[in-house]
């Protein structure tokens, strides 16, 4: 659940253009419907299971016919993925809360719906990531939206698996952002998986300090191949660098940038608010 990848303020010329100004630049190109899914997750614009059902089905039919068996690999993997980040984001503490104050509704114990939440959004994650082998072996080094993709998943599976997966997959998702890089160093995403572990790794495996100089190089750097949600993840990363340090003055600042990018995305506005409450005390 603790999954909140975002990134900084654009220019309103970017969401004039549209998120699709840079796709052609791509090893793989999103679809405009993929897009969609993918926005929706993010703004959380997907009000209800069954529009988010319907907005997967769609992605996946929307890969064109010209793409090849590695595109297609890699365009199933993204969907897979994206549609099981929605399925994780789908435990809204707020509405435990109401169950709590409403007693005409069967209480769902918040441990077992979590364990249930987990166990359906691994299935997508598992889905994402055998596609992105297969990609991965149809072209070898030469993959690296499907390598990018497979760090995405791991990452997604390491937030919602146990700590045995973690410490056995948990490294394969810098050595294969930095594969992707050596063949597209201009990939945002893979940049961004590059240096996450150093933003959200717990504890000693963490570096907050080095996590947000990365960030606000990639930040910086014009060059990179950045969608909308690149941009969004690298801003999260760099507020949630300042959160972890107890500096939640500096977390705010980059939290309401955030915003800029999805403004419904309800947890930036529940980080913002923890930010609020730990500044008056």
């Amino acid at each position: 659940m603790k999954k909140f990848k975002f990134a900084v303020l654009i220019v309103l010329a970017f969401c004039a253009a549209g998120v699709f100004a840079q796709v052609e630049n791509r090893d793989v190109p999103y679809t405009k419907v993929l897009f969609k899914l993918i926005e929706g997750y993010f703004n959380h614009e997907i009000d209800s299971r069954k529009k988010a059902e319907t907005l997967y089905v769609e992605a996946i039919e929307s890969c064109p016919e010209s793409y090849d068996e590695y595109m297609r690999e890699t365009h199933l993997s993204r969907c897979d993925y994206y549609f099981g980040m929605y399925i994780m984001e789908t435990y809204d503490l707020t509405q435990l809360e109401h169950a709590l104050d409403d007693t005409s509704k069967e209480f769902v114990d918040p441990v077992e719906q979590n364990r249930r939440i987990k166990a359906e959004a691994t299935k997508y994650f598992d889905s994402s990531i055998e596609h992105a082998k297969i990609a991965m072996n149809l072209r070898g080094e030469n993959s690296p939206d499907a390598m990018t993709i497979y760090t995405q998943a791991l990452s997604a599976n390491c937030t919602a698996r146990t700590v045995g997966y973690v410490l056995a997959n948990g490294l394969k998702i810098a050595q294969y952002a930095k594969k992707a890089l050596k063949v597209d160093p201009k990939n945002a995403t893979a940049c961004f998986s590059s240096a996450a572990q150093s933003v959200y790794a717990p504890g000693i495996f963490g570096n907050a300090t080095k996590g947000r100089k990365k960030m606000l190089e990639f930040i910086a750097d014009e060059t990179l191949v950045k969608e909308k949600f690149d941009h969004f993840n690298f801003t999260c990363a760099v507020a949630y660098t300042y959160y972890r340090q107890n500096k939640f003055e500096e977390a705010k600042v980059w939290y309401k940038k955030c915003q800029d990018i999805f403004p419904e995305n309800y947890a930036i506005k529940d980080l913002i608010s923890k930010c609020d409450a730990k500044l008056n005390k």
